[in-house]
């Protein structure tokens, strides 16, 4: 009979190395995959806290350490460990952290118990947010070298994970590649719907500038929030001819405002053929 066996720390690795595995599902398209990433991420964090409380001392691990007969069925729960390590140093597990690790809690509890509902976005975002964090809490506080112990196929998912700006980068170009795809242009050119449903941002140089309605411009980029390009669509004031930011000139009115003008309406046109 094969007998498969793990301990503590493996145990927390293995679960890690699922997540990762879920997560890069979710990703490549599977958004059903992103239901285990959050299950075994929840393992991951709930056992590696354990770790961290039993490499101590073992027997802290356990429920009641002082009963005559340590009941070895029962042990510590999450919370019981982030307590007790921040009786240790006050907010080493900071406020934040355990507002996310309350999250992970309650949507684990829906999927593993009853029906359950999750925002894909919101669950991409959270599960990046706590897997820096605890890997911030392993770097800091354990000897773990988490990166040399994940599988090679799965280190570009734990790099982009562990990155703050490549994840917000590939969430921002998945988020933009989503609203081009539900917003194609409008065949009909005299209608607003027929401006590029994305750009490419002039001042981060990513392909995530996109349409949004409350941008002075009509489009802020989903990396850096810039609403300005010289590409961006917009028209002339005096003759409404359609052209983009580039190409019109801005004109200071005596009001403080500006309006932008045209090559002809702008009078470079008669200014370049006099010249």
């Amino acid at each position: 009979m094969t007998t498969h066996e793990l301990d503590l720390l493996d145990n927390a690795l293995d679960s890690l190395t699922e997540a990762l595995a879920k997560f890069e599902e979710g990703d490549n398209g599977e958004p059903k995959a992103y239901k285990f990433a959050v299950l075994h991420m929840a393992h991951f964090i709930e056992l590696i806290f354990k770790h961290h409380i039993a490499s101590k001392h073992p027997l802290l691990i356990y429920k009641d350490i002082f009963a005559a007969k340590v009941d070895k069925n029962k042990t510590i729960t999450l919370w019981d460990a982030i307590n007790f390590i921040n009786n240790e140093t006050a907010d080493t597990v900071s406020p934040t952290l355990k507002k996310d690790l309350e999250w992970l809690k309650r949507l684990r509890n829906d999927i593993e118990h009853h029906k359950f509902k999750m925002e894909v976005p919101e669950v991409r975002s959270t599960i990046g947010r706590l897997f820096r964090s605890v890997s911030e809490f392993l770097e800091d506080h354990t000897d773990i070298e988490l990166e040399s112990l994940i599988p090679e196929s799965l280190l570009e998912t734990f790099q982009l994970l562990s990155d703050e700006y490549e994840f917000k980068l590939r969430t921002a170009l998945k988020e933009a590649e989503e609203f081009e795809e539900a917003n194609p242009p409008d065949p009909d050119l005299d209608s607003p719907d027929a401006l590029p449903p994305r750009l490419d941002c002039e001042n981060c140089g990513n392909p995530t500038l996109i349409r949004n309605e409350k941008s002075t411009t009509g489009y802020r980029c989903l990396v850096c929030d810039n609403e300005d390009g010289d590409n961006i669509p917009s028209s002339c004031d005096i003759c409404g001819v359609l052209a983009t930011q580039g190409e019109l000139e801005g004109w200071g009115l005596e009001d403080g405002n500006y309006e932008y003008r045209c090559y002809y309406c702008s009078g470079r046109y008669h200014a370049d053929k006099d010249a």
